[in-house]
């Protein structure tokens, strides 16, 4: 019985197989299953890649969508707390967006930065070097500081329920904690970007690595709830009591931070 319960799985197996088209050894599970999987992925990429070629830009947004909402999963599963699908949908929402501005913005960016600036500069590096230099810091000190994080800020408090000020007060807590760290490791990600990664695949690296970044990001200032409340407990201050002639508030909310 069980010899014929091993025959008709090694029979499936090799089946499998060879609807792939993989040469394959009847008694050797492990190498048809890898070799499975091998031509799996390959489909899976080259479906990919054609995708990219059709439709760029949907492509790129849905890519950075998923990522961006795994890594807010990821951070969002450190805690003991609900999942929080507002939080989620606005990372989602954000990434979104920001892939979009990257896929009509880097052929800018390449085009005016070819290494003329920072060339005599690095003068024993190839010219290629510095034009990837020049591209990496065009985007982290041109479009991070002033698109990136006040988009984030005002798109994700948004969709999270908070209030205009509140959104801003959050901004201007963690802004330079962020920018910092985005600095440290957006850096040397871009410049391999702009200098080793072929054109079409630029916005699907990032995206890759900004599963590792959203979660730093979703950890750093991920939940405006704290904000949210925050604002709650103003407003219910600067309502009078009974028996009071009027409510005064003295200084203003203390966001907690993520």
């Amino acid at each position: 019985m069980m010899m014929m319960l091993r025959s008709l799985l090694l029979c499936c197996i090799a089946t499998f197989a060879q609807g792939f088209g993989i040469p394959h050894d009847p008694s050797s599970l492990v190498d048809v299953v890898s070799h499975a999987t091998v031509a799996f992925t390959g489909k899976l990429s080259g479906a990919y890649t054609d995708s990219l070629v059709q439709h760029p830009l949907a492509t790129k947004m849905i890519t950075g969508g998923v990522l961006a909402t795994s890594g807010d999963a990821l951070a969002q599963s450190r805690t003991d707390e609900q999942y929080d699908t507002r939080r989620a949908a606005s990372f989602m929402a954000f990434d979104i967006c920001y892939r979009a501005l990257q896929h009509f913005s880097f052929p800018i960016i390449v085009h005016e930065c070819q290494g003329q600036f920072l060339g005599p500069l690095m003068s024993t590096f190839p010219t290629e070097y510095a034009a990837a230099m020049e591209q990496t810091l065009a985007s982290q000190l041109g479009i991070v500081p002033f698109f990136y994080y006040p988009v984030f800020f005002a798109l994700t408090g948004f969709v999270q329920g908070i209030s205009a000020d509140a959104a801003l007060e959050r901004a201007k807590e963690n802004f330079l904690p962020l920018m910092k760290r985005n600095l440290i490791f957006w850096i040397p990600v871009q410049f391999v970007q702009f200098g080793f990664i072929d054109e079409q695949l630029q916005i699907p690296f990032l995206s890759v690595a900004g599963l590792c970044w959203t979660f730093i990001l979703s950890v750093a200032a991920g939940s405006a709830k704290g904000y949210s409340s925050s604002q709650q407990q103003i407003s219910e201050q600067d309502v009078p009591t009974q028996g009071t002639k009027g409510g005064s508030l003295k200084g203003s909310a203390r966001a907690s931070s993520n």
